[in-house]
């Protein structure tokens, strides 16, 4: 799926950026998050809320386990004011 970045304006949710399109395993996507915020999230109105909808789909053959949103990753969200929404599908588009 993909990693969407959107603000919340006047009560509307407004997509900003769209990240790995295409990539659906959220281990590679947590990855992209965490160097986006690290290296790309510098523009961003902290005084917004804003939501990080990572979209992803069970890996094959996963029968538990995960990779850890770390603290290091959560102290930046909550520094520049960002939700983390994780959206499962369950199939492939």
């Amino acid at each position: 799926m993909s990693i969407w970045i959107s603000k919340i304006e006047d009560g509307k949710r407004i997509k900003v950026l769209q990240l790995g399109k295409e990539l659906w395993e959220l281990p590679e996507l947590l990855k992209l998050f965490e160097s986006w915020l690290n290296s790309g999230s510098d523009s961003i109105d902290e005084n917004l809320e804003w939501i990080a909808d990572i979209g992803f789909s069970p890996r094959d053959g996963a029968n538990g386990g995960g990779p850890i949103i770390s603290t290091e990753i959560m102290r930046e969200c909550i520094a520049k004011n960002i939700a983390i929404y994780l959206s499962e599908y369950d199939d492939r588009e």
